[in-house]
């Protein structure tokens, strides 16, 4: 016998192995139906696509589990709590950079405090403005009603022109006091938003210190 009709000897004998070997049996699979019974089949019925099953090996042993398909309600709701953890995710990256930039534009305390106070100037400012002007137009209303009943008293008529300014004097009067209260209810909320602000700033600055300790320790 040649070399060569050994080899063709050789390879013959590997192809029958190949087409013997267990990789061409049928696989094995287990499920368990609505009534709880355990079925074995090589093949999944049509009824059986939905649920649970495992694919078995030769010898009996699990290979590959595949879990139930999910109904529809529950696809949905798989779906919202994606969805729902995808924006906590933006929302916390958004808040990751604010706090980056409130450190950054304010390195310490101290500079944020100045920031707030002269927010809080330029309100006290624009209140005490308004509070003059709320003075101004009681004083002149309260002038125009006085000419106003002097003239009744002395038995005249009270020029269209007076009442005409009388009305005036009652609208701005309105509107200044309107303007004051909006201007109050601003700083209210500004003094809120301010304790808020500096509780949170010692929060993320003591967290920033505590990282970078950390880092300098490695």
């Amino acid at each position: 016998m040649t070399r060569f009709q050994a080899l063709a000897i050789a390879t013959a004998g590997a192809l029958l192995l190949t087409v013997a070997s267990p990789a061409s049996a049928q696989k094995l699979y287990r499920w368990t139906d609505k009534d709880g019974k355990v079925h074995y089949s090589d093949q999944v019925p049509p009824e059986a696509v939905d649920n649970a099953r495992s694919e078995l090996n030769e010898q009996g042993i699990t290979v590959k589990n595949t879990e139930r398909a999910m109904t529809a309600e529950e696809r949905a709701a798989q779906e919202a709590a994606a969805e729902e953890a995808a924006k906590q995710a933006e929302l916390a990256e958004e808040r990751a950079r604010q706090d980056d930039m409130l450190l950054t534009s304010y390195p310490d305390e101290a500079a944020l405090e100045r920031s707030y106070q002269e927010r809080f100037d330029l309100l006290d400012q624009s209140i005490e403005s308004a509070r003059m002007g709320v003075q101004s137009q009681q004083k002149s209303l309260t002038d125009l009603l006085a000419h106003a009943a002097g003239l009744e008293k002395a038995g005249k008529i009270v020029p269209a022109s007076i009442n005409q300014s009388i009305e005036l004097a009652r609208r701005q009067l309105g509107e200044q006091t309107e303007y004051l209260k909006r201007r109050e209810s601003e700083r209210e909320l500004l003094k809120t938003d301010h304790e808020t602000a500096i509780v949170h700033y010692r929060e993320v600055k003591a967290e920033a210190e505590a990282k970078q300790a950390e880092r300098n320790a490695k």
